[in-house]
C-alpha cells in the first residue's frame, strides 16, 4: 500500500505532505509541496509530472479541483492515478482512479486530503483524517501520526519499504524550495518507526541550530536555552555536548563547559581539534 496524507496547518501556515509505501525511495516522485501555494501527492501509477504541474496551476490562480481537473482531462490512463492536492486557502481536491488496485480511496476534509491503495483494509484514509485531527503537536507530527495510523490499521500488502516527509514553511514571501522538514527513508525494513526517529533528531538539530547560531554572535542565554534544551533530547551525542560546550565557555563556565566535551566527545582528536580552532578563532570568547 501507498499511504499518504497532505495538509495545510492553518494556525502556521505550513503545508505538507507525508507518505509511506512498499516501494523503494518514495519521496523521489510521490510527495511535491511548495511554500505558499500547495502540496500535491501522486500515486497508485505514478505519473511525477502531476507534481509540478499542479504547483504550477495552483501558483497561477487556479484551485485544486480545477488543477486536477485539467490534469486528468489530459492523461489517458487517469484512472489508474491516485492524486492528492491541497492549496495556501486550504482548498483540497483528490482523485482515486477505478483502476487502482484495491482497497483504494481518498477522504477529503478542511484543508487535508488521505489517500491509499493496495491497504489491507478498507477505510484506512478515514483513520488517518481522524490521527490528524487528534494530534495537537506541529504540522510535522500531525502528518506522521496519520501515516503510522493507517500503517497499523491496514499495512501495505507488499510490506514496508520506503517514506517521506515534507513540511514547507508558512512564510509565503520565503522561496518556494524552502523546507521546514525534508526527511526521507529510502529503504529500511521498518521505514515508519525510523521516520519518527529522523524527526526526533530533527527537532533536537533544528533546537541545535538555533543555539548554534547563538554562539557565533555570543548572544549567551539564548544559546544556553536552546543548546540545554537540544542536549535533554540526546545527551549521547556529540554534537550537542560539543555547543553545549560552547555555550557553557561563552558563559564563562570553564570548568563545565570542559567537563561537557568530556563526556560528549571523549578522547576524540577531531573534535578536540575543532574545539581548539573554534576557540583560536574567537568564537567561545565571552562578551566584556
Amino acid at each position: 500500500m501507498t499511504l499518504s496524507i497532505v495538509a495545510l496547518d492553518t494556525d502556521t501556515g505550513q503545508l505538507g505532505a507525508a507518505v509511506h509505501t512498499g516501494w523503494l525511495a518514495v519521496g523521489n516522485k510521490v510527495p511535491w509541496v511548495e511554500a505558499g501555494v500547495g502540496a500535491v501527492l501522486t500515486q497508485a501509477v505514478t505519473e511525477a509530472s502531476y507534481g509540478p504541474r499542479s504547483l504550477d496551476l495552483l501558483r497561477s490562480g487556479h484551485t485544486p479541483i480545477e488543477a486536477l481537473t485539467a490534469l486528468l482531462a489530459e492523461d489517458p490512463h487517469a484512472e489508474s492515478r491516485q492524486v492528492a492536492i491541497v492549496d495556501a486557502a486550504g482548498r483540497a481536491a483528490a482523485h482515486t482512479g477505478s483502476a487502482c488496485i484495491p482497497s483504494a480511496g481518498h477522504a477529503v476534509s478542511d484543508g487535508v486530503v488521505a489517500v491509499a491503495n493496495m491497504a489491507g483494509a478498507d477505510g484506512v484514509w478515514d483513520l488517518m483524517l481522524d490521527a490528524f485531527d487528534r494530534t495537537g503537536d506541529d504540522p510535522a507530527r500531525r502528518l506522521w501520526s496519520a501515516v503510522a495510523a493507517g500503517h497499523e490499521a491496514g499495512g501495505d500488502l507488499r510490506g514496508s519499504t520506503s517514506a517521506a516527509l515534507l513540511v514547507a514553511t508558512g512564510d509565503a514571501d520565503e522561496p518556494g524550495w524552502t523546507r521546514h522538514v525534508d526527511l526521507r527513508v529510502d529503504d529500511h525494513p521498518q521505514p515508519v518507526t525510523e521516520m519518527a526517529r529522523l524527526l526526533d533528531l530533527h527537532e533536537m538539530y533544528d533546537l541545535m541550530g538555533t543555539g548554534i547560531n547563538a554562539v557565533t554572535v555570543g548572544r549567551t542565554d539564548e544559546a544556553m536555552a536552546a543548546l540545554e534544551a537540544a542536549f535533554g533530547h540526546s545527551r549521547g551525542n556529540a554534537q550537542t555536548g560539543f555547543w553545549r560546550a560552547a555555550a557553557q565557555l561563552l558563559a564563562g563556565d570553564k570548568e563545565g563547559a570542559e567537563a561537557t566535551l568530556r563526556e560528549a566527545t571523549g578522547d576524540d582528536a577531531g573534535w578536540r581539534l575543532l574545539w581548539e580552532r573554534h576557540r583560536s578563532s574567537g568564537h567561545f570568547t565571552p562578551p566584556r
